[in-house]
């Protein structure tokens, strides 16, 4: 009863979808780094900066859909541990998310490799995460999109630790301060969502079922 209970819940959320999506991601990310590590006019591996940033990010928005069902008002009304089911799915995805993006950068994995794309999956599914609960999975992008480009575009490489802490999906993954802030986001929007689940779309209020 279990399995089908779960793999009506992956079908419902879309979870294929999102597996090949995260699978062609790290393909494309793992082709855009090498050629950008291997181009001579470039700094080597510390070139791979933009992959660094927009793979996770892009993997992270196709988690997104995939924190609420079609009918939220419908799952809630049924006797299942919902916190529990929430806690395995954004679990697995992160881990899966983690493991396929730090394919991509094996090679020189401490230079905008291997190691950033870990720490920058963390973060962007901590911030679709709270996204999700504060507004909903159709905007649950918004915040994740809106900081990690508004970064990439203003910040600067190399900071102090203030900085480096604000800046993290571009800092080098030796940076503890961007760990810290990393972890720190997966924690809090992990935290909303297991609590919460996802707003829903209608605006109405709930109580989320433990």
């Amino acid at each position: 009863m279990t399995g089908r209970l779960l793999t009506l819940h992956l079908r419902s959320r879309g979870a294929p979808t999102f597996l090949v999506g995260v699978g062609v991601i790290a393909l494309l990310a793992w082709a855009a780094g090498t050629w950008l590590a291997t181009r001579p006019y470039f700094d080597g591996p510390a070139a791979r900066v933009p992959v660094v940033a927009l793979a996770p990010l892009l993997a992270a928005l196709l988690l997104g859909p995939t924190l609420a069902g079609a009918d939220e008002d419908l799952e809630r009304s049924t006797p299942l541990p919902w916190r529990a089911w929430r806690a395995g799915h954004l679990l697995v995805a992160a881990l899966i998310t983690a493991m396929a993006l730090s394919l991509a950068g094996l090679q020189a994995p401490d230079t905008y490799g291997a190691h950033a794309l870990v720490r920058n999956a963390l973060g962007c599914i901590g911030l679709v995460a709270g996204g999700a609960a504060l507004l909903g999975v159709r905007l649950a992008w918004l915040p994740a999109f809106g900081y990690v480009c508004a970064v990439y575009a203003a910040a600067p490489r190399q900071t102090n630790a203030i900085v480096a802490a604000w800046a993290w999906p571009i800092q080098p993954s030796t940076t503890s301060a961007s760990w810290l802030t990393a972890v720190t986001i997966l924690a809090l929007g992990a935290a909303a969502y297991l609590h919460r689940g996802s707003r829903a779309s209608t605006g109405r209020h709930y109580r989320p079922r433990r």
